[in-house]
Parts: structure tokens; C-alpha cells; sequence
């Protein structure tokens, strides 16, 4: 039984990095992250992006997620989860623009053959409608939060919990998608497509912060994929469609690159293109990893051990 453990688990470890318990954690956040946004006053900050009510509605349901944010970075604050903020705040400027840069292209880039796709195989039909500054402004920086708060719960604290525990990988790129799909089971128009393609993105996401160090890659492509379907092209993002886009749907049907209830990550085909690109970045990088920050990592021990189990929380 040693044995078994030794090569499956690391040392130094904490019980609190059990998959399991770090998922009953990452829901206690959640919770918590939820109570907090609704406690603050939220709804303030659209009325600076936009004057139209129901635009303001739609662009709180992004902005709310900024309790996450504060609970979360807050949790990474304690002292067994300090190297976690290395992983979100890097020391080189670089990081952030290259992320930011880089990730946003991607998801833009990712969204756009889906939706290309469609209109060439004839289930989309689309129209220009129009642009104001201050809304789109304010939806990147709206869905910047809500997708980079789905980021930093999955990307980081449960990615980086199970990283300290397992030696393999992963567990952690395996177990954070995993979570990612629980998260999104109650969105309206769900399928079996959808189960796969959110697994899916949970697993591309991860190894981009598994081979290239740079949680901020995943939050720019999350946040572009997600502003370039609901709000670029007006498309349902997760089975929601925005009051405002540049696009307007015209006409859909389902095909092979969109879904009507759930949008293009409902489709089979994005499944496969996401799939393939996953299967050659596991290919090119095999069992690389560019940053472990777990691997001088000593648990806390001057509080004691009943101490020591909150600080890793």
C-alpha cells in the first residue's frame, strides 16, 4: 500500500487536496462567492457602459461574479496556498500581455471557425445590426471577470490542489475539467455535445496552464470565446442569449458546427476541433510541464496541525 502511495502521491501533501474534498471546497466557494455578490451593489458599475435597462440586466449577470474574484484570491492569501498567487499575479509584465494577447486571439479565432462553419454549411444566417463603444467596453470588461472567475477557481485553486497532491499531472488537467462540467449542468439547452465540449475546454484550458505557465492565456481565450459568441456574433453562449451584439442571428438550424439551444460549443464539430488540438498539444508536449510550483513547497507547520488544516483550505 506504501508503494502504491509513493508513486501516486507527492510529498509533502495535505488531506485537504483529496479530489473529492477539494471539490466540496471549490462548491463552498462558489457559495460563499454567490452570497458576496449579492450582497454587493453591482448593478452601479453597468450604468457607466450603457443606459438601457435591459442591457444593464444582462450585463449584471457577468459583473456578479466579481465576488468570486475577491473569495477566492482571498483563500490564495492563506499561507499552504501562497504559491498560487505567483501563478496569477507573475512577477514579469510580459506575461500578462502575451497572455492577454495571445489567449483573446485564440478564443476569437477558435469561436470564428465554428460560427464560419455554420454559415458555409447553411444553419446560420446572420446580420450586422450595430456597434456602440461604451457597451462592448463594458461587456470585455464584464465577461473578463465572469470568465476569469470561472479561471481562478478551476485553473487555480482546484487545478493547483490537486497539483500538490498527485504526482501526475493530470489528475489536476483531468479533475479541474471535470469540475468545470459540473459547474454548467443546470445551463439552459444542455446535450451531450455540450458535455463533451465543456470537458473538453476544462482539459485545453488546463494545459495551457500545465505547458505554458499563464493562467492569464486561459482567462483572455475563455473571456474572447465567450464575448465573440454572445456578443460579436450575437450567438447563445451556454444556452444565454445577450440583449445587445454587433451580429444579429437571422435564421438557425442545427448542424454540425452550432447547436440552437447552446450555441457552437453545443456542436459536435467544435467538440472534434477542440479534441484534435488537445490530442496534438498532449503529442508535442507529452509530459512537459514549464512551472511546478509545488516542487519546493513545505507545509506549514509553526501553528500546528489544526491550524495548518485552515491555512490550505
Amino acid at each position: 500500500m506504501d508503494s502504491i502511495k509513493q508513486k501516486i502521491l507527492r510529498t509533502p501533501r495535505t488531506w485537504t487536496d483529496i479530489l473529492p474534498i477539494t471539490y466540496i471546497l471549490a462548491f463552498v466557494l462558489f457559495f460563499v462567492a454567490s452570497v458576496m455578490s449579492s450582497i454587493l451593489n453591482v448593478k452601479i458599475l453597468t450604468h457607466m457602459f450603457t443606459s438601457d435597462p435591459d442591457v444593464q440586466e444582462f450585463m449584471k449577470t457577468y459583473v456578479e461574479f466579481l465576488g468570486s474574484w475577491i473569495v477566492i484570491v482571498g483563500v490564495c492569501f492563506l499561507k499552504g496556498n501562497r504559491p498560487m498567487l505567483g501563478r496569477l499575479f507573475p512577477k514579469k509584465a510580459g506575461k500578462y500581455v502575451y497572455g492577454i494577447l495571445i489567449g483573446g486571439l485564440i478564443g476569437f479565432v477558435l469561436n470564428s471557425i465554428n460560427v464560419v462553419g455554420s454559415i458555409l454549411l447553411g444553419d446560420l444566417k446572420l446580420y450586422f445590426d450595430k456597434i456602440e463603444i461604451l457597451p462592448i467596453i463594458g461587456f470585455i470588461l464584464f465577461i473578463g471577470v465572469q470568465s476569469g472567475a470561472e479561471e481562478i477557481l478551476d485553473r487555480l485553486y482546484i487545478y493547483e490542489k490537486l497539483r500538490r497532491r498527485y504526482k501526475n499531472p493530470f489528475v489536476a488537467v483531468f479533475g479541474n475539467a471535470l469540475f468545470f462540467l459540473l459547474l454548467h449542468l443546470g445551463n439552459d439547452g444542455i446535450n451531450v455535445a455540450c458535455l463533451f465540449e465543456l470537458f473538453i475546454w476544462g482539459v485545453f484550458f488546463a494545459l495551457l496552464v500545465l505547458y505554458f505557465d499563464n493562467i492569464w492565456l486561459s482567462i483572455a481565450c475563455h473571456t474572447a470565446w465567450n464575448f465573440t459568441q454572445n456578443i460579436f456574433y450575437g450567438l447563445p453562449n451556454s444556452g444565454i442569449v445577450s440583449k445587445y451584439s454587433i451580429f444579429k442571428l437571422d435564421a438557425a438550424s442545427d448542424g454540425f458546427f452550432f447547436d440552437t439551444g447552446f450555441g457552437v460549443e453545443g456542436s459536435w464539430g467544435g467538440v472534434i476541433i477542440l479534441t484534435v488540438i488537445c490530442i496534438i498539444l498532449i503529442a508535442k508536449y507529452k509530459t512537459f510541464e514549464k512551472n511546478d510550483i509545488w516542487k519546493d513547497w513545505h507545509k506549514p507547520s509553526r501553528l500546528g496541525k489544526k491550524k495548518e488544516a485552515v491555512n490550505q483550505v
